[in-house]
């Protein structure tokens, strides 16, 4: 059974309260669910019972709240999850600016109307669906009842999607620092910007999406081509391979790292689109958020 940790701050309001709604909605549809009022009993050593609980579980809900940003223990519980390598899903309980240290990840808004289907899916696409499922249902109409389900896990990501792509041979390694798809006829840099040799040793350079763009939007040179540039959304997604963890071909590219890498494509005014390649997905996330990138060249 998958289990979830609801992290919150008390603050006896919009925060607390939509932390009990997520405890039942969870335990509805089939979670085990450690929040602290529930888990904790008299004469526990709290500290060591919350370390305990976070180590077995397997997705985090972080419920954001005003109270949050003065909160001592949550940002440990994230920072806790980060290194163990469980899934954050931040959850609005009201309007706020969101602290520095999570706003790399995208949140569900729940200020307003909670739709459970939403953060069910999320969760969902993390750890998969709970069996047996036996979700909470809500009035919807005349009589009418609308069953909360969580879906399974996506095949292709969410956002835009990703392909996976497993092609043996498809790739040609030149001795230039390229690599031409075959399939897609792009040529792509063999390392990520800020690495260098035939191994593509040192660590991969971050930036924000602005500065990018800036440095490597269009005529960047290399190999003796004048043209390189940032990847659309698209033109990114195309190297995804989900046979493999990070979700790229290593031989081709190696030590990418099993993050974010930024695309050239845009989300209105502030936002802009990437693609993660420790699970697949592609998503979009505030320009200001520094990440690697990879340059392409059309290749024709």
């Amino acid at each position: 059974m998958p289990k979830a940790f609801i992290s919150y701050a008390r603050d006896g309001s919009h925060g607390e309260n939509l932390a009990a709604e997520i405890q039942q909605q969870l335990q509805a549809a089939g979670f085990a669910v450690f929040r602290d009022v529930i888990g904790l009993k008299p004469g526990d050593p709290w500290f060591h019972k919350l370390d305990l609980e976070l180590e077995s579980s397997h997705v985090m809900v972080l419920v954001l709240s005003e109270k949050v940003r003065t909160s001592t223990w949550v940002p440990s519980e994230v920072d806790m999850a980060k290194e163990l390598g469980i899934p954050i899903v931040p959850v609005l309980a009201e309007k706020m600016i969101r602290p520095t240290w999570i706003r790399h990840l995208q949140a569900l808004d729940f200020c307003g109307a909670r739709d459970w289907r939403v953060l069910l899916e999320a969760i969902g696409h993390h750890v998969g669906e709970p069996s047996p499922p036996n979700p909470l249902s809500r009035e919807t109409g005349e009589g009418e009842r609308e069953v909360a389900v969580l879906a399974p896990r996506p095949l292709g990501g969410r956002g835009v999607g990703v392909r996976e792509n497993s092609v043996p041979g498809r790739y040609i390694i030149h001795n230039n620092g390229t690599v031409t798809d075959t399939q897609t006829k792009l040529m792509w840099k063999r390392c990520s910007e800020g690495q260098s040799g035939a191994d593509c040793s040192g660590e991969p350079a971050s930036f924000t999406w602005d500065d990018a763009m800036s440095m490597f939007g269009k005529g960047g040179s290399f190999a003796s081509y004048n043209d390189w540039r940032m990847p659309t959304i698209e033109e990114l997604k195309t190297l995804v391979d989900n046979s493999q963890t990070p979700t790229i071909d290593q031989t081709a590219f190696p030590d990418t790292l099993a993050s974010w890498y930024w695309s050239s494509t845009e989300n209105g005014a502030s936002f802009a689109w990437y693609v993660d390649f420790y699970d697949g997905d592609g998503d979009w996330d505030n320009r200001y958020v520094v990440l690697p990138v990879r340059l392409v060249r059309s290749g024709q």
